[in-house]
């Protein structure tokens, strides 16, 4: 067998077996959630997820024929916000975290995404919640928010 087929093999197999099918439904707590602007370039779209706690998933797609350049001011390039029915936040993703302070950009090609994706274990945790992604380009800031709840 080729060496180059070796890797999209691996890593074909490791996915599916990854997946599997434990018998347990897969529970999704807030489907995505899709939104894109009259003429804006990028759309995004924001799930949770919670299988071995919560998923957090921002999707980012470049929705033009050219190729757009997302500029962040440092290292951090997304943040995910739990806030409860109350509003008051019980979780962030880049709390505690330190970043560079180095400018950094990233490249969607047209037609492509980005995705940015983080966990959260919320041991613990019941009731009625709030998940916000933001996108902290500075040219192209993005946020979306979706309720979900826990039991």
């Amino acid at each position: 067998m080729p060496n180059r087929l070796i890797v999209p093999l691996l890593c074909a197999a490791s996915v599916a077996f990854a997946r599997g099918s434990s018998g347990h439904k897969e529970a999704t707590l807030a489907t995505t959630q899709h939104e894109q602007r009259k003429g804006e370039p990028l759309s995004s779209s924001l799930s949770v997820n919670v299988q071995d706690g919560l998923r957090f998933q921002l999707i980012v797609e470049n929705n033009t024929g050219k190729m757009i350049e997302l500029r962040f001011p440092g290292g951090q390039t997304h943040d995910f916000i739990v806030v409860d029915s109350a509003g008051k936040e019980v979780w962030r993703w880049s709390a505690g975290r330190m970043f560079t302070q180095a400018l950094q950009n990233k490249l969607i090609k047209s037609r492509d995404t980005a995705v940015f994706a983080d966990t959260w274990e919320a041991s613990g945790m019941h009731g009625n919640f709030t998940a916000v992604a933001i996108l902290t380009s500075e040219n192209h800031r993005l946020e979306q928010r979706v309720a979900f709840s826990l039991k």
